[in-house]
């Protein structure tokens, strides 16, 4: 029983990740130029953060295969109408009418990563046992953009069992790297690492 879960949850996942990549690819084509690609990015992202993720229910409606599909479309121009430009509406639309709606997640997440792709940029998440000052963040995001040689973009997660190190994730990889009294230097065989296998993933997307 429990393999068998396990073996759903998979395949499933598996799925929302191919589903994410095709649409994402798709969304960015039809944005163009590097402008509207950050306009509906940012877009979709504040979907996901404060529609999605405030109102789970909105999210069961979207992905009910019972509900009609043109009664779907008529509640994005509804809620969405006025707050989004009309490259995403037309999108939602369109994934709507393809019963993908559901897989809204799926393709925010694929559409940043390839945007970040596209334009040299990398989103990184640190998690650290305590919070980092404003000029340990810097001189990391420094230290990762030579490193990645991309625009780096880093946040700070607060994780207490964490002891003195330092973990990087970098999209859905995630790396431990010990550092010193000044979470200044990461280790070099981590960041080889990290870099070979973000090349490797940004080169998978390109593709």
């Amino acid at each position: 029983m429990t393999a068998e879960t396990i073996k759903i949850d998979t395949v499933f996942e598996n799925e929302a990740m191919h589903v994410g990549d095709v649409y994402a690819k798709a969304l960015l084509a039809a944005a163009g130029d590097v402008g509207t690609i950050d306009q509906v990015v940012d877009e979709l992202r504040t979907i996901v953060a404060d529609v999605l993720n405030q109102q789970p229910g909105l999210e069961a409606i979207f992905s009910n295969p019972r509900i009609d599909v043109e009664d779907k479309v008529a509640m994005l121009d509804r809620i969405f109408g006025s707050r989004v430009s009309p490259t995403l509406m037309n999108f939602l639309k369109v994934v709507a009418r393809r019963r993908r709606l559901g897989m809204l997640r799926s393709i925010e997440k694929s559409v940043g990563v390839m945007r970040d792709a596209a334009t040299g940029r990398l989103q990184i998440l640190l998690t650290t046992a305590e919070p980092l000052d404003a000029s340990s963040m810097e001189t990391i995001r420094t230290s990762l953009s030579t490193k990645f040689n991309a625009t780096v973009s880093v946040s700070n997660k607060v994780d207490s069992s964490i002891l003195g190190g330092l973990v990087i994730r970098v999209g859905d990889v995630v790396y431990d790297g010990s550092v010193d009294g000044q979470l200044k230097n990461l280790r070099n065989s981590t960041v080889a690492k990290a870099e070979q296998a973000i090349r490797d993933r940004l080169g998978s997307l390109a593709s």
